[in-house]
C-alpha cells in the first residue's frame, strides 16, 4: 500500500515510559482543574463532559522537552476556541443532534453524545486542515529525501510520474531519471529554495478519521460482536462521513440508505484498503 508523502512525515505515537500513563493523568488532572476555573462554576460539568474523550486522546501524545515527557494542553486549547473551530471546519452541531441514525448509534455504543461530537470536531479540525492545506517545504529538500532513499534501497525500482492537466507522461528509465536529480544536485538553482506543498490522499483522511474514532471511543457493546466491527460500529463511521461532507452524495439523498446496512461495502472497503496504514497523531501540525 503506498502512503502520501504527507503522511510520511506525520508523528507516530511514541514509545512512553512505563510510569508516563499514572503520572500524567494526575498531572493533566492538576492542569485541568487550573485551567477551568477562567470559566464559571456553573459550566464546569458541562465543559468536562464535552471534552472528556480528547483529554483521554491527548494524554497518549504528550509535549517532550528532549528530558521528559508532559501531559499537553490540546483539549483545554480546543475548548477555548471551540466555537471557531466548529465553523472552521465546517461542521454544525444542530446538525449532529438532530441526526436520528447516527445519535441511535451512539445510544447503542453507550457513548455520550456530547463528547462524541466535540471528539469528531477535535479531529476533523485537524485532518480538515491537513485535506485542504497540506504541508510545505523545500523543493531541494525533497530531492535529498529521494536521494537518501535510494542509498538506502538502492535495488528498489524508480519511476517518474509527471502530470500535464489530466494525462500521465509515466518515465522509467533508471539512468535517465537518476541524470535529472544528479543535474539538480550539481546546479545551484533558485528552485531548490521554492516551497512545496505536500498533501494526503482524501481516503487515507476518511481512513484515520474513522479508525481514530472507533480505535479511542470507549464503546460498550449490548451483544457480543461477530467480524472487526459491529453493525453501529460501521454505521457510525458512514454517518461521520456523511456529517464531514465526505461521502459523496447529491442534494435530496437520503442518509437512511447511504449511512445503514445497505453501504456496509463503503465502510468495509475503506477499512480493508487502509488496514495497514500505520496511524498518525491527529495533532496541529509542526
Amino acid at each position: 500500500m503506498e502512503i502520501s508523502d504527507f503522511l510520511r512525515k506525520r508523528e507516530s505515537l511514541p514509545t512512553l515510559p512505563d510510569d508516563y500513563k499514572e503520572n500524567a493523568e494526575w498531572e493533566e488532572e492538576r492542569s485541568f482543574q487550573a485551567w477551568i476555573k477562567k470559566y464559571p462554576v456553573e459550566e464546569h460539568s458541562d465543559i468536562e463532559e464535552h471534552i472528556r474523550y480528547i483529554r483521554k486522546y491527548v494524554l497518549r501524545y504528550p509535549d517532550f522537552d528532549g528530558e521528559e515527557y508532559s501531559p499537553s494542553w490540546y483539549a483545554f486549547t480546543y475548548y477555548d476556541f471551540r466555537e471557531e473551530r466548529i465553523k472552521q471546519c465546517r461542521l454544525s452541531e444542530s446538525e449532529f443532534f438532530q441526526f436520528d441514525i447516527l445519535q441511535s448509534c451512539i445510544s447503542d455504543l453507550g457513548l455520550s453524545p456530547k463528547a462524541t461530537f466535540d471528539f469528531i470536531v477535535f479531529l476533523w479540525h485537524e485532518l480538515f486542515k491537513w485535506l485542504h492545506y497540506g504541508s510545505e517545504e523545500r523543493t531541494g529538500d525533497r530531492i535529498f529525501q529521494i536521494i537518501e532513499r535510494i542509498k538506502e534501497h538502492p535495488d528498489d525500482r524508480l519511476k517518474l510520474d509527471i502530470k500535464v492537466g489530466k494525462k500521465h507522461f509515466t518515465f522509467f528509465n533508471e539512468d535517465f531519471i537518476k541524470s535529472i536529480i544528479a543535474n539538480f544536485t550539481a546546479s545551484d538553482l533558485e528552485a531548490s529554495n521554492l516551497i512545496e506543498t505536500s498533501y494526503p490522499l482524501k481516503r487515507e483522511i476518511d481512513y484515520i478519521l474513522i479508525k481514530t474514532l472507533l480505535d479511542n471511543l470507549p464503546i460498550t457493546y449490548k451483544k457480543e460482536k461477530k467480524g472487526a466491527y459491529s453493525q453501529s460500529e460501521r454505521t457510525l463511521g458512514l454517518c461521520v462521513l456523511w456529517l464531514t461532507g465526505e461521502i459523496d452524495h447529491l442534494k435530496g439523498d437520503s442518509p437512511n440508505i447511504i449511512c445503514s446496512k445497505f453501504n456496509n461495502a463503503t465502510f468495509d472497503k475503506l477499512m480493508r484498503d487502509y488496514k495497514d496504514l500505520p496511524l498518525p497523531a491527529v495533532l496541529p501540525l509542526m
